[in-house]
C-alpha cells in the first residue's frame, strides 16, 4: 500500500488572554487554538485552574474531554474548549490557568495564564435586619 506515514504531531497551543470572574456552581469555558500534523487521532484536551509556583503547578480545579483531530498533512490551525466546574474545593482569589493536550507526558501544554481567574467569595444567604416605616398616607 502506498503512502506517506504521518506520525500525529502537535505544535503550539494558545489559550486566549482575558481575565474572568467566576463563583461556586459557574462552568469556566477554556477555549484552546492548538497547531497539528499527522494522521487522525483521538486525544485528551485537557485545562487546570490553580497557582504555579516553584515546584511546578498546583492545580486545585480542571476539566477534561477526548476530542479528535483529523488527519492534516501539514500544520494546520484547530480549536476546541474543555469547560472545568467551578465548585467549592476552590477558596476565593485570583488563580493561574494552563491547558495541554494528553496527560503525563503531554503532547503539547500552553503557556501558563497568571491571575486570569477570580473566584469570588460565596454570596451569603438572604437576611433582613431592622425595618422602619417612613411614610404613611391615605391612597
Amino acid at each position: 500500500m502506498d503512502g506517506v506515514y504521518l506520525p500525529s504531531q502537535f505544535g503550539i497551543i494558545l489559550i486566549p488572554l482575558a481575565s474572568v470572574q467566576v463563583k461556586a456552581g459557574d462552568r469556566l469555558r477554556v477555549t484552546c487554538r492548538y497547531s497539528h500534523r499527522g494522521k487522525a487521532e483521538s486525544v485528551k484536551l485537557y485545562a487546570a485552574v490553580g497557582n504555579s509556583g516553584a515546584f511546578g503547578f498546583d492545580e486545585v480545579l480542571h476539566g477534561e474531554k477526548t476530542i479528535s483531530v483529523p488527519e492534516d498533512t501539514s500544520w494546520q490551525f484547530r480549536e476546541d474548549y474543555v469547560d472545568i466546574t467551578i465548585t467549592t474545593a476552590i477558596s476565593a482569589g485570583f488563580y493561574d490557568l494552563y491547558a495541554k493536550i494528553n496527560g503525563v507526558f503531554p503532547k503539547a501544554i500552553s503557556p501558563t495564564l497568571y491571575d486570569v481567574v477570580e473566584v469570588l467569595a460565596a454570596v451569603p444567604e438572604s437576611e433582613f435586619g431592622e425595618i422602619t416605616i417612613t411614610n404613611y398616607a391615605k391612597v
